[in-house]
């Protein structure tokens, strides 16, 4: 998957709203989910980036596919494969997103 480098750098750090929460209670980081869990694998930490770049991209064009399937250098073909793949449908974004996009 092509994606600009800066990107990447700044959504694998990014936290995801639907995981558990460390032991200070804040929600854990993507890296830090995948070294709770059993050992990870390459895959699943590609996958995960692919996940949030895509969700973020999603987020920032209020869910102009084609628009983030720019953002991310990908096509619009490639987009919609993986939001099939990894089952990202449009009620995972935040409620603030939805009511931005429908006003």
């Amino acid at each position: 998957m092509n994606m600009n480098s800066d990107f990447l750098l700044r959504e694998n750090l990014a936290t995801v709203g639907d995981g558990p929460e460390s032991a200070t209670g804040a929600e854990m980081t993507v890296p830090e989910k995948l070294a709770a869990g059993p050992r990870p694998t390459l895959r699943s930490m590609r996958a995960a980036a692919e996940v949030l770049a895509i969700r973020h991209a999603l987020q920032e064009t209020k869910w102009n596919r084609k628009r983030a399937a720019k953002l991310l250098s990908i096509s619009y073909r490639g987009l919609l494969y993986k939001l099939r793949q990894h089952r990202i449908v449009q009620s995972d974004v935040p409620s603030e997103i939805q009511s931005q996009s429908q006003s």
